[in-house]
């Protein structure tokens, strides 16, 4: 239940600081490589401007496109950051 809310929590700031950022600093995050699907669509729903829109949408096809950089490869980072974490802690 409190995964829950914090997802809900999450994605609430993350649509006002959406709507907060210039476009220029939009346009800055979303060629951010640590950006994911999840981030795009939120700021495909929150923003009016088209050339942000464009951008985020080809961003989205090109992580679709490549699996290893979408979801998949997220849970592959966090799952490798998670084990080599776990195992620079063991003595």
């Amino acid at each position: 239940m409190s995964s829950i809310l914090y997802d809900q929590l999450q994605s609430m700031a993350l649509k006002q600081y959406i709507k907060q950022l210039a476009p220029e600093k939009l346009q800055q995050l979303i060629k951010n490589p640590d950006l994911y699907e999840v981030e795009l669509k939120l700021i495909l729903k929150n923003t009016e401007n088209e050339t942000i829109k464009q951008l985020a949408t080809e961003k989205l096809q090109y992580l679709k496109s490549h699996p290893r950089l979408g979801w998949a490869g997220s849970l592959a980072r966090a799952n490798r950051l998670g084990s080599f974490h776990s195992e620079s802690t063991k003595d």
